[in-house]
Parts: structure tokens; C-alpha cells; sequence
């Protein structure tokens, strides 16, 4: 339950907990005391654990998928491409893609509120720079219903995985590309519907590659 969602540029450490059990419901706890008070809260970490175990840049088109908390590692990666070379003077580093889509899953549209208005601030800022990727972004509250189809980038229905991945590929050819990276992370059961989907669009012409961090809580 513990994950970075800031971007290697970055000089902080953005940090997410979910309150789960008694070590990481301490945590929390003390955190909101911390802020209560007006004080910093001190903590002892290490780490980190895991890794974004491929290299991006290369394919031309990336299908991004979270479930729930599950955009974090999105969150950061995002952060990494438009974000890239704006602070500390960073010099931006080359790649191959020419669109993102990210597609966040999630319970109820509320939950939206964590990185939504970030992640519509990096769809304006690609529309408008000709050398970042496109990105495109739809959110889906999977428990809850309304009376219109869809409210800007927000869902009411669960995403179909197969349309998704073929409008990507529809893209690329556009482009002249012939890679697409999907990338997962969140319950197995998303994840695994994702891989099924992911690997029967793979062909001569196009490939698709899958990655995927997984969680059950």
C-alpha cells in the first residue's frame, strides 16, 4: 500500500499510503496528527522496492492502465514524460512515442479528485506542444450510475480493454509506428483481462508488449 507517485525530476518524494493494516494505519494516523498541529512529520523509510523494469521511450504508443491506487506508478511515469527537462534544468531525454492513453478504474468518480486535475493539466499542456505525445485520458467509475453518458473524461461503465487497444493501433499506423507498451497495475483479475487483450492484438505488422504490477487490497 505504499507507492511514489512523483517523477524522477522531481526533488521531493511524493509518497501515497493506504491505510490497511496496524503499521500503515499508524502511519497515517500520525501523519494527519502531524498536519493537525501544524508540524512535520518525521519517518523513517527505505527503499524503494520495486522498479518500472522496461524502457518506454522506445515504443510509439503507450497504453497505461490503473486500477484505483493503481495510478501512482502512472502518475509518475506521466510525470517523467511531460515533465521532464522543466526543472533543475534537466535535459530532456529522446523517444519514440507519439500518444498516451491512461485509463483510470475506479469505484466512484470521488476517488478522481487524488490526480485528475493533474492529469488534464499535462492533456492541455500535449495538446498545445508539439514535441510531447498526445495524451488522452478516460476515467470509469465502475458502482455508480448517471444520468448522461459520461461527464468529460469520466466513465460510467467499465472500459471494454479490446476497443481500447484497437483504437491505439489505429493510431499508430497513422503515425508509422509498429510498437505499443501496455502497462498495468492493480487488482489481478484488471490486470489479467488487460494481458488477454493486450496479447491478442499482437501481429506481424504491430506489436504489443505487457508489463504489470499487481495488488488484491
Amino acid at each position: 500500500p505504499f507507492s511514489v507517485a512523483s517523477g524522477p525530476s522531481e526533488s521531493f518524494i511524493d509518497l501515497y499510503i493506504r491505510a490497511l493494516g496496524n503499521h500503515s494505519k499508524k502511519i497515517v494516523d500520525y501523519s494527519e496528527k502531524c498536519a493537525y498541529e501544524d508540524r512535520q512529520a518525521l519517518i523513517r523509510v527505505d527503499g524503494p522496492y520495486g522498479n518500472l523494469s522496461f524502457n518506454y521511450r522506445r515504443y510509439g504508443s503507450l497504453v497505461l492502465v490503473g486500477g484505483g491506487i493503481g495510478i501512482t506508478p502512472i502518475i509518475s511515469l506521466i510525470k517523467d514524460i511531460y515533465e521532464r527537462g522543466e526543472k533543475n534544468h534537466r535535459k530532456k531525454i529522446s523517444h519514440c512515442i507519439k500518444d498516451v492513453q491512461v485509463v483510470w478504474i475506479m469505484p466512484y468518480k470521488t476517488e478522481a479528485v487524488l490526480f485528475l486535475d493533474q492529469l488534464m493539466v499535462y492533456r492541455e499542456r500535449s495538446l498545445h506542444d508539439s514535441s510531447l505525445p498526445l495524451l488522452d485520458i478516460s476515467v470509469h467509475a465502475t458502482r455508480e450510475e448517471s444520468a448522461t453518458c459520461a461527464m468529460g473524461p469520466i466513465f460510467f461503465s467499465k472500459p471494454d480493454f479490446s476497443v481500447v487497444i484497437e483504437q491505439c493501433i489505429s493510431k499508430i499506423k497513422q503515425d508509422g509506428s509498429s510498437s505499443i507498451l501496455v502497462y498495468a497495475c492493480g487488482p489481478g483479475r484488471m490486470v489479467n483481462q488487460l494481458w488477454d487483450a493486450s496479447m491478442k492484438k499482437n501481429s506481424n505488422s504491430i506489436r504489443v508488449d505487457f508489463h504489470h504490477e499487481s495488488f488484491e487490497f
